[in-house]
């Protein structure tokens, strides 16, 4: 009885109920896109905040992975993906550039320097991710035999200076046909801000 007086109601009455529903569903989708404008400006003001190695050196491991999850936002990759943890294969963000190639990174927040054994585990690693290239980013330096490891490979090795260089987006992750063997390929160029800003003086 009252199902069918419902129906009767909303079917004399459904211009009204008809507006009510479009005013309804606009309000729900005008608070989605505010939110999301919301959580991307708190995003874009953490990343402002932490765009320093000397906040860097500060960080966890985790929240070293959450950087480079929004460096590579910033830089306009989607599907941006933190996967870093217990039984992450090796792999700690994933994500696709806006040109459709897609990366694997692995992060390490180190201060010693980072050897040819890390090199070779994210090589292995990728083999569980075809059609990925394979990124190295870290906070300190690589050793030479991780430099010679990564050569004739399409690994790409951000060491701390060009950790620096991508903090104030002096560049950004590119695949180039010709770029193989840790390449760092060139967005535009900038005039490099001074060392006290990058924390440069501490990467010694």
């Amino acid at each position: 009885m009252v199902a069918k007086w419902f129906i009767d109601l909303v079917l004399a009455n459904w211009p009204l109920v008809l507006g009510l529903a479009v005013v309804l569903v606009a309000g729900l989708v005008g608070m989605l896109v505010v939110r999301r404008r919301m959580i991307d400006a708190r995003q874009r003001e953490w990343l402002r905040e932490n765009a320093h190695l000397e906040r860097v050196d500060r960080m966890t491991g985790v929240q070293f992975e959450s950087l480079v999850e929004a460096l590579l936002q910033r830089d306009g990759f989607h599907k941006v993906h933190r996967i870093g943890g217990s039984g992450d294969g090796g792999v700690d963000v994933i994500g696709t550039a806006p040109t459709g190639d897609r990366f694997v990174v692995q992060c390490k927040r180190w201060t010693k320097s980072v050897g040819s054994p890390e090199v070779r585990n994210l090589l292995g690693a990728l083999h569980a991710y075809p059609d990925h290239r394979g990124v190295l980013v870290a906070t300190a330096h690589f050793t030479a035999p991780a430099k010679q490891c990564a050569v004739g490979t399409d690994l790409i090795l951000i060491d701390r200076e060009q950790l620096a260089a991508w903090l104030t987006g002096s560049f950004a992750l590119a695949l180039s046909a010709r770029a193989t063997g840790g390449s760092w390929p060139l967005r535009r160029p900038v005039s490099p801000p001074p060392e006290s800003d990058l924390g440069l003086e501490d990467a010694g």
